[in-house]
């Protein structure tokens, strides 16, 4: 069976505001999430992720209300993360209504943090997501939102991540977020060549139709997360699934 390919709004909340920087950086409000996300489901979106962009730094409750909140309109399986530290956790973002977590900064300093949510909950409620920077010419993982390096190189954490049992890996580009001039090909082509067994949404500057299909036309990759070009009407969702149809590459129904 061919596997529909998934168009996927990515909202980043701080404060209960969704905000959008560039580079992670120089963040500005864009309005409400809830009505955000109940717009994108609307126009067909296929999943969301929510990201509370401050919860690792300061350590503080995640955005359990806010998600509760959407479940009320939004009938499409949302991703949530920020600031996952431990069982309770998770177990809080599923109550809250999340259909799945995703794990950045906690997984990449306990890495066996992983294997213990795949035996407590089973993989399918997992992501990881992993932040990507340019650095003297080599692609890391950065954490904490983007503000840290963790020291790990991207193909090596793509190689222990492996090791575990993970649903989804979700895979940012930090130097292309915001920019709106397409994803990072170099680094498209790196992850093409690790051969990764599982789901891989790719983000980071995605801002046409041409970019998502270039993207998505590679078996590999089984969506793409978009937010400045959703925000900016940029991209329109379901005349990009429309593009998508008549390009050959499959994607649900409008």
């Amino acid at each position: 069976m061919i596997e529909n390919k998934r168009i996927i709004p990515k909202l980043e909340i701080k404060n209960k505001n969704l905000i959008k920087g560039v580079q992670f950086e120089g963040l500005r409000i864009i309005g409400d999430p809830v009505l955000y996300a109940k717009e994108f489901f609307e126009k067909s979106a296929d999943q969301i992720i929510i990201n509370d962009i401050v919860a690792s730094l300061y350590s503080r409750e995640s955005i359990f209300s806010t998600i509760d909140k959407m479940t009320n309109d939004v009938f499409v399986p949302i991703t949530a993360g920020g600031g996952i530290r431990s069982i309770d956790d998770i177990k809080n973002f599923l109550e809250a209504g999340a259909d799945r977590v995703f794990l950045n900064t906690y997984a990449l300093e306990n890495p066996e943090f992983i294997k213990n949510i795949s035996n407590l909950f089973g993989k399918q409620f997992i992501t990881i997501s992993i932040e990507v920077k340019k650095i003297k010419n080599e692609y890391y993982c950065m954490k904490n939102h983007g503000r840290d390096n963790s020291g790990y190189l991207f193909e090596k954490w793509i190689d222990i991540i492996k090791e575990y049992d993970v649903g989804e890996i979700q895979i940012l580009s930090i130097d292309n977020d915001g920019m709106e001039n397409g994803f990072d090909n170099e680094l498209l082509d790196s992850i093409l060549n690790l051969k990764i067994n599982c789901p891989i949404i790719l983000g980071g500057g995605i801002n046409s139709n041409e970019v998502c299909h270039d993207i998505l036309k590679n078996p590999e990759i089984s969506g793409v997360s978009i937010s400045t070009a959703l925000y900016n009407k940029q991209i329109n969702i379901p005349k990009l699934k429309n593009y998508l149809k008549k390009n050959k590459i499959n994607v649900n129904q409008i």
